[in-house]
Parts: structure tokens; C-alpha cells; sequence
């Protein structure tokens, strides 16, 4: 019977302990419109997605939400709002050092701009525009700057491509 009672305190003591090490991500992210020079975008939907699941969405009412997420997951995160390009960003809580901090936040600004059927932005359905994942250098979760100019770069060459031809076209009519 001693065995018994030991085990179950025993049960119940590393319960608590190892919640008291669970870790906390707070991913914090801020909505924008990217034509009304970064003022806030309301009434905006993100989804959460875990290892390609949906597990959670919501609609911004003030152009922000919060997150919590677990560590050793892929999330994808997408932004939408109607008349507006979706865009999507990845987080990887996979391979986080044992002695990483229980606490963290990931804060984050995305930009949305208005979808005009003129601009070539496909490619942002299957591409994300910022990956984050564990930075052994910076010791936290910290994006892909590299990885997230390339993306800019490609979102800027489309709108020049459709500013371009919008330009020629005016030409032409003269």
C-alpha cells in the first residue's frame, strides 16, 4: 500500500513540476494597410493552423491578436481580409533547446494591401512572406530576414511589372 501511495504522490508531484516548465509562446501580431501607410486593418481574419490542421481563427475587431502556441510544432499562420491579398507566415517551435525560456513573445506587423486583379501575387499562396524557427546565435525564436527580403523583393517586382504596364497603357492611348 506504501508502494502505491508513493507512487501516485510521486505522479502528482511531477504533474505540477512539469507544468510549472511548460513553455509559453505568446505569438503577438499587429494588422495593417499597407495603402493607408500601416494604419491598423479591423475586422481582419487569421487562422492558426498546427502541423497543417486548423486548430483556431478569429476576427481582428482592433487589428490584433494573440496566440499561444506550443513548442515542437509547425504553425502556419494566414491573414485575410476581404478585397485584400492573403498572406501567410510560418513559425517553427520544433527543436528548441532544453534550457530555452518558458516565456516568450513573437511580435509581429504584417501589412495587407488591396487585391487588384492586375497584380500578379499568386505566388504568396503558396509561398510564406516570413519564416521563423529557433536561432542557436540569438538563442530565441527570431525570423528569416534573408528569406523575407527575397519575398519583398518579389511582392515589389509585381507591383513595378503592374505599374509599369499601367504606365504603357496610358501612353498608348495618347
Amino acid at each position: 500500500m506504501r508502494l502505491l501511495y508513493a507512487f501516485i504522490f510521486i505522479s502528482v508531484f511531477s504533474n505540477i513540476f512539469g507544468q510549472g516548465k511548460r513553455v509559453q509562446i505568446v505569438f503577438d501580431v499587429k494588422l495593417s494597410a499597407v495603402e493607408e501607410m500601416g494604419k491598423k486593418l479591423n475586422i481582419g481574419s487569421v487562422y492558426l493552423y498546427q502541423n497543417g490542421k486548423l486548430i483556431d481563427s478569429t476576427v481582428t475587431q482592433t487589428g490584433r491578436c494573440l496566440f499561444n502556441l506550443d513548442t515542437g510544432y509547425v504553425y502556419k499562420i494566414e491573414f485575410s481580409k476581404h478585397d485584400y491579398v492573403s498572406k501567410y507566415l510560418v513559425v517553427e517551435t520544433t527543436e528548441l533547446p532544453k534550457e530555452y525560456k518558458r516565456k516568450s513573445r513573437i511580435k509581429v506587423n504584417v501589412g495587407l494591401f488591396k487585391n487588384r486583379k492586375e497584380l500578379a501575387m499568386k505566388f504568396l499562396s503558396n509561398k510564406p512572406i516570413g519564416i521563423a524557427s529557433y536561432n542557436y546565435t540569438e538563442k530565441k525564436i527570431a525570423w528569416n530576414h534573408a528569406y523575407t527580403d527575397k519575398i519583398v523583393e518579389e511582392i515589389v517586382d509585381a507591383t513595378l511589372v503592374f505599374t509599369r504596364d499601367k504606365e504603357k497603357g496610358k501612353r498608348d492611348n495618347f
